[in-house]
């Protein structure tokens, strides 16, 4: 994984212009559900109603929207990437808007966690786009595992498997069963499956407690059949463009779910 985190150490700063502005970090403050999507919210408030006081460990934590809406609920925040760069912009996001002292970075890699103490959280939550940097699902989750406590919550909020086939055209590139790894010289992802998450879950002894597939809201700024790459180039789509983007008849991809959602329980 040496040639990922080199990869999005170098990429850092741009990420973090893009993904740190004050207009976005203002609303994720001011409204911390704008850091999820809206039925994630509903699955958060009704499995963990109240974060106030609650230990939280969010593993690849990226642009660390999360982290800071869950901070500002109140709860105690572990932020881990194995991106050092990443981190400490991240953290100076944390002492400008006063939630440093609610949140620990620490540079871990997910599948590992070695720096993470056993049968510590109440919740760990990983976000959109973890799983494609993993190599190893069964030691990520044997690992999160590891550091809830006993009746813990583990929340999984990813990028449908059923997309991972398409390219950004929507076109059909590859078949589902092929998983990786996939080199583009920069950078090495997987593409796992429906199977392949559920069953590393439940190998690690989390029981799973609700599953959801979500269709994703209209974003008119970053849709979502626009690639990350084009985005921070600059972009962009009419607002006509992307109404058609949603539409079935003429994106037929907009017929499947954009979004898993995975609600697991240790014990």
């Amino acid at each position: 994984m040496e040639k990922n985190k080199v990869s999005w150490n170098l990429g850092a700063d741009n990420y973090a212009k893009k993904y740190h502005t004050h207009e976005i970090i203002s609303e994720i403050l001011d409204n911390p559900s704008q850091a999820f999507h809206k039925d994630t919210w509903v699955q958060l408030n009704q499995y963990i109603p109240d974060l106030k006081g609650k230990r939280i460990c969010v593993p690849s934590s990226g642009d660390n929207h999360a982290v800071f809406a869950f901070a500002k609920l109140g709860a105690k925040v572990t932020s881990c990437d194995i991106a050092e760069n990443q981190l400490k912009n991240a953290e100076k996001i944390a002492k400008k808007y006063g939630l440093d002292k609610n949140i620990d970075f620490v540079c871990q890699d997910t599948m590992s966690l070695e720096k993470i103490e056993d049968n510590t959280y109440d919740f760990v939550y990983t976000s959109n786009g973890v799983h494609v940097w993993i190599n190893d699902l069964n030691n990520m989750y044997k690992n999160i595992h590891r550091i809830l406590k006993n009746d813990g919550l583990y929340m999984m909020h990813e990028i449908h498997p059923f997309q991972r086939p398409l390219d950004d055209d929507g076109k059909i590139e590859k078949p589902y069963d092929d998983v990786g790894p996939f080199d583009d010289g920069q950078e090495i992802n997987f593409h796992w499956r429906i199977m392949d998450l559920l069953n590393a879950i439940t190998s690690s002894g989390l029981n799973i407690k609700h599953t959801q597939e979500m269709f994703c809201e209209i974003d008119y700024e970053e849709p979502f059949w626009m690639s990350l790459e084009d985005i921070l180039n600059g972009k962009t789509a009419s607002k006509e463009e992307v109404d058609r983007m949603h539409d079935w008849k003429y994106n037929p991809v907009a017929a499947i779910p954009n979004w898993l959602n995975v609600i697991a329980k240790k014990g």
